[in-house]
């Protein structure tokens, strides 16, 4: 009987390295889809085929999935895209054309907290869409919908050591649920081996409680021994400008301070019960101590 094929896009990435990486502990037979073959290289190294495709090349992604059962597969990253809304369509587009010519039986996707709906929540309408487009593949495809990643705080790090605090969009007083990326991973592996999703399928990864901003700041805090870091709440414009001047491009900027009222004004929030399924492990005091401070002190 032949191996079951996991192909696994973003492979270079928190999530899908980690799946990546958990599925090669199982035996289980991988290929790594990304852009920079040498990123790849040490998936490779273990055993993973390793393909080379842009997530906006239609053509390059279905011959990365040819021949694969399963697939990981998400909208990337992408800061230096002038319209960040009309990159997440393209690769929507790719990803649904290369996986219906691949004919890829079981698909897991990258979605988010909020994707239930199509507008008030900032870069999360891209993944409402992407959801809609692979819910008209004809194999089974479950949407997985973590909530804030632990990791974003990673990039508040300068504005610690130079404003001596913490701040955002974001209302210090609303609860979220806060996930870290490597318990994303474990579930994504978890779910693709077992394959036990069928239809058109979506669960909440809420971490391990909900946990406000100010609650945050204390943690990592502690964590750096400045046990004296508070949360500051900025206006939304100011939230934008801040953003703009650290390089972060217009549109984008605006659809992360939407996301940051949808938070606050209840928009975007979990659809789905705390249960044993939409809890993950991590705390934000272990994340604040094994990868926010070790983070800190080599910054």
């Amino acid at each position: 009987m032949p191996h079951t094929i996991y192909a696994i896009l973003g492979a270079t990435g928190h999530v899908g390295g980690l799946a990546a990486s958990k599925l090669l502990d199982k035996g289980k037979k991988v290929r790594v889809v990304g852009r920079n073959a040498g990123k790849l290289k040490a998936l490779g190294d273990r055993g993973a085929e390793v393909a080379i495709a842009d997530v906006q090349d239609a053509k390059a992604l279905a011959k990365a999935f040819a021949g694969a059962d399963a697939a990981f597969v998400l909208v990337p990253p992408n800061f230096q895209t002038p319209s960040f809304r009309t990159y997440q369509r393209n690769v929507v587009s790719a990803l649904a054309a290369s996986l219906e010519a691949a004919g890829i039986g079981n698909v897991i996707t990258l979605s988010s907290v909020g994707a239930d709906r199509p507008d008030q929540n900032g870069p999360v309408a891209g993944l409402y869409e992407m959801e809609q487009r692979l819910n008209r593949l004809a194999g089974n495809v479950l949407h997985l919908r973590p909530g804030f990643f632990m990791e974003n705080n990673l990039m508040s790090i300068g504005m610690v050591k130079g404003m001596g605090m913490l701040g955002s969009a974001t209302r210090g007083d609303v609860a979220l649920p806060m996930i870290a990326t490597r318990d994303i991973g474990e579930v994504v592996a978890r779910r693709l081996a077992a394959g036990d999703f069928s239809g058109k399928q979506v669960q909440d990864l809420l971490g391990a409680r909900d946990v406000t901003m100010s609650e945050v700041a204390s943690a990592l805090g502690k964590a750096i021994g400045r046990a004296d870091l508070k949360y500051v709440q900025f206006p939304y414009e100011d939230a934008r400008k801040g953003l703009v001047q650290m390089g972060v491009p217009e549109e984008m900027a605006g659809l992360y301070v939407e996301l940051s009222k949808g938070f606050n004004e209840g928009a975007v929030k979990a659809t789905q019960a705390r249960s044993a399924m939409t809890t993950t492990p991590t705390t934000i005091e272990t994340f604040a101590e094994q990868v926010f401070a070790p983070a800190y002190r080599a910054s």
